[in-house]
């Protein structure tokens, strides 16, 4: 069964948080990590928005991000749940979207490629992938 909800925008961002239903980030939209030297750490933040149809709505649903390099070495895995209600006077029918930050600090070992993936209960929604690679010099 595949679900229901979807994946509107998953966003690679310095930092990352939603207040009052806004989403806020700074250095928004990258594909590239530099490092001056290896292992490094990187501090990174992940926005996703999360479009639920009418008859998703009061209902839990489950999300998990995970970061990971080409070889499959976990940056980072972070999961839960949200349920979004229908607040009064929303029209009937109405997909609402639900927003999320995950900031992350990760250990880089070496330069690779690698991509943040959104699952939506149990499937793949959305991936981004990005590059880690040495500055040059």
């Amino acid at each position: 069964m595949t679900s229901a909800i979807t994946a509107d925008f998953l966003i690679l961002a310095d930092a990352a948080q939603v207040q009052g239903e806004k989403l806020y980030m700074l250095g928004g939209g990258w594909s590239l990590i530099w490092a001056k030297e290896f292992p490094a750490q990187h501090q990174m933040a992940v926005a996703a928005g999360i479009l639920v149809p009418w008859m998703e709505t009061n209902a839990r649903h489950h999300f998990r991000i995970f970061v990971h390099d080409e070889d499959g070495a976990t940056f980072g895995d972070v999961s839960g749940e949200f349920e979004q209600g229908r607040p009064p006077g929303l029209p009937a029918g109405t997909t609402q979207r639900v927003m999320l930050t995950v900031n992350l600090g990760i250990r880089i070992e070496r330069p690779s490629e690698a991509a943040v993936e959104l699952w939506l209960d149990g499937e793949l929604a959305r991936s981004v992938p990005f590059r880690i690679a040495a500055s040059p010099r």
